[in-house]
């Protein structure tokens, strides 16, 4: 009878079986299958099949045992004894590992507690450092620290965005007042422009105020004297200056009616 085929993957398995009886080469699958029972694994090859045994293995060549590498009762037993002990050693180096990590992690958390400096970080890098300390550190609960931080993160954020909202405000604020000012500037220089364009159209003329309307002024122009004395004319204008004080023209004297006579006496004399 031929050994079925199995899947050429390792099967562990940790059930120990030690050898019932003896193989030798030549025998049948069927005998070894007797013999050893069922094995944990198989591995096929081009010409050969290896069965897997806690003992060890054993070689099949077109279904008859090619090679046997199988520990005695004696060697599996010490084997299995020796696997025990390096098991349990390794488990208890896990543990003290394991208190030891613990121990430290505690600690560290302990003295992050305990320190201003990490107290007056933002509630942001708090966060995010008992978080790695929690990935860190599994066996140590630091659930209570996170969510505190969490919630100073909280009150950080609304913190600003009231200062957010209240610098808008503020910003808002000064751009409307400095539009204002920019508002007060055109209308001073508008001001100022119909103020020398009004002096400009008005200039030479007089202008008196208005005692009974507040700001109203009137302008005139002033008259021209003409003064005659013993024959001779004087004419006297007055001005308006520029800046509002009044001038008197300067003096003309106006030919005399004589001088014209007497010419003509004395060329009939002639």
């Amino acid at each position: 009878m031929e050994y079925p085929r199995l899947p050429t993957f390792l099967f562990f398995c940790t059930a120990l079986l030690p050898a019932s009886a003896m193989i030798e080469k030549g025998q049948a699958t069927v005998q070894v299958l007797e013999a050893l029972g069922k094995p944990m694994g198989s591995i096929e090859l081009r010409d050969k099949t290896l069965l897997l045994y806690p003992q060890g293995e054993v070689t099949l060549r077109e279904g008859i045992v090619a090679e046997v590498d199988l520990m005695s009762d004696k060697q599996f037993a010490d084997d299995q004894e020796r696997l025990r002990v390096e098991r349990d050693e390794w488990l208890v180096a896990q543990e003290r590992r394991r208190v030891a990590h613990k121990a430290e992690g505690e600690s560290l958390r302990a003295i992050k507690m305990k320190s201003q400096a990490f107290a007056a970080l933002p509630a942001k890098d708090r966060v995010n450092y008992w978080r790695s300390f929690q990935v860190r550190y599994p066996s140590v609960d630091a659930s209570e620290q996170i969510a505190s931080a969490l919630a100073g993160y909280e009150t950080e954020l609304e913190e600003l965005r009231s200062q957010q909202r209240i610098a808008e405000l503020e910003a808002r604020v000064a751009q409307a007042e400095k539009e204002a000012a920019a508002a007060r500037l055109e209308t001073e220089k508008l001001r100022v422009e119909t103020e020398r364009t009004e002096r400009s159209r008005n200039y030479g003329l007089r202008h008196y105020t208005d005692p009974v309307i507040r700001n109203s002024c009137y302008y005139y122009r002033p008259p021209t004297m003409t003064l005659f004395t013993n024959g001779s004319g004087t004419t006297i204008t007055t001005t308006h200056s520029r800046n509002g004080v009044y001038r008197y023209g300067e003096l003309s004297q106006a030919p005399s009616v004589a001088e014209p006579i007497k010419r003509i006496v004395s060329k009939a004399k002639k």
